[in-house]
């Protein structure tokens, strides 16, 4: 595995990520259908969920898929090993329920990646869709302290860019890291976010796709009838 080499693509593609102004390219509706994708890993096995659901907050389906992966685990490379099985099941559910998404959700980040490239603007860039990046963790450091309250914020940032924030979207409980992947805004990926988590630190959408992804991975594909297996 060529580092150097991953390194200069994600550098190359990069240059194709777009982040708007506010509202310019894309603003959310209440019908717009969102994607929301995960993924569990048992050795080189990704189980793969995927919720659908539109903004005003109408359940679509949740959907899982098994695919082989074939690129090692390493930081900050995550996208070459996420990238193509995430994208592979959204091709399935366009192409078999006929599911066409307006925004993509994935846990990871976007531009808020030391060479500005994450799973999300992967998947942005292969796509061409309005993509957010939700992470547990971040990959760069912040200054600030986070207020204690539902929606407090602070900017992460680049060579003197903001690329992302660090979002509480539960009071007392620790943050999450959102950023723009492709085609939208960080203050309204931030803003869909927190709209999209109003109990949980993870939004919902998100937080359903991990649950899918996690009890498919333990053998329990169909989780009470309301999971759909896709895999051949």
């Amino acid at each position: 595995m060529d580092l150097n080499y991953l390194a200069n693509l994600q550098k190359q593609w990069a240059a194709k990520v777009i982040i708007p102004p506010d509202d310019v390219v894309y603003a959310p509706q209440p019908d717009d259908v969102i994607f929301s994708l995960d993924i569990q890993y048992v050795d080189n096995t990704a189980f793969v969920g995927l919720d659908v659901q539109r903004y005003s907050g109408e359940l679509m389906g949740t959907y899982v898929e098994q695919i082989s992966v074939d690129v090692p685990y390493v930081p900050q490379f995550f996208c070459f090993r996420e990238g193509p099985p995430l994208l592979k099941i959204i091709k399935s559910v366009q192409q078999h329920f006929n599911l066409k998404p307006d925004l993509l959700i994935t846990d990871g980040h976007g531009i808020a990646h030391p060479r500005r490239f994450g799973v999300a603007c992967w998947l942005g860039v292969h796509t061409l869709l309005p993509t957010i990046g939700c992470a547990k963790k971040t990959l760069l450091d912040y200054q600030g302290v986070l207020g204690k309250k539902r929606g407090s914020c602070l900017p992460v940032y680049l060579e003197n860019e903001m690329v992302g924030k660090v979002l509480r979207t539960q009071e007392n409980i620790k943050p999450i890291f959102v950023s723009p992947g492709h085609q939208i805004s960080l203050s309204t990926a931030a803003d869909m976010i927190l709209n999209l988590a109003p109990r949980y630190r993870i939004c919902e959408p998100l937080r359903r796709a991990d649950q899918a992804a996690r009890a498919y991975a333990k053998g329990s594909p169909q989780a009470g009838n309301k999971v759909c297996s896709i895999s051949r």
